[in-house]
């Protein structure tokens, strides 16, 4: 549970620092390339996150991955803290949660859409449309194709699954006949 507050602490740090949509997803992408070093690498990972590494060379190896590349001065401020702190080992982890932490800062509910064929752009629109004038607020649609849906979708906001599909109608006609 510690672990996952850290986590959450740095996350909502950073996401306080981005105003923009295309900020953030800057951010993101340049963490998202440090992340990808650090795995494909295990030698500057081990070099990052070893204790047996003098904090100075850490410091040195990072100075040289920023001059390679054009980095947002906050995404050096986090990477930089985060090895001051020696947490740079959850730089993976906080990846992963800022999408969440960065939308629900800025009052964006993420909403996932499952359907069994791909939507368009039209009817995908519709969606966000209706789903924001229902919940009063803000909505950013991810989607993703099911094959086990027959027709229908099923939307998902936080842990609540809101299941439109076919299938589920067929699922909860078999448990109302099942209890007669």
């Amino acid at each position: 549970m510690m672990h996952r507050l850290i986590i959450r602490k740095y996350s909502r740090g950073f996401a306080r620092t981005v105003e923009r949509e295309a900020e953030f997803q800057n951010c993101l992408e340049q963490i998202k390339a440090l992340v990808e070093l650090l795995v494909s690498s295990p030698v500057l990972k081990y070099s990052l996150t070893s204790a047996f590494v003098p904090r100075a060379k850490k410091e040195q190896l990072l100075e040289e991955i920023f001059k390679r590349g054009e980095f947002d001065p906050r995404v050096i401020r986090l990477v930089k803290l985060l090895l001051q702190k020696e947490k740079i080992i959850l730089l993976p982890e906080i990846l992963q949660d800022l999408p969440e932490v960065w939308a629900e800062e800025k009052g964006i509910e993420l909403v996932e859409v499952n359907s069994a064929v791909e939507l368009t752009e039209a009817e995908k629109e519709e969606l966000r449309k209706v789903l924001e004038a229902g919940w009063r607020r803000p909505i950013r649609l991810s989607f993703r194709l099911n094959p086990e849906i027959i027709g229908g979708l099923v939307v998902r906001r936080k842990s609540v699954s809101y299941d439109i599909s076919v299938r589920g109608s067929l699922e909860k006609i078999k448990e109302i006949v099942s209890q007669r």
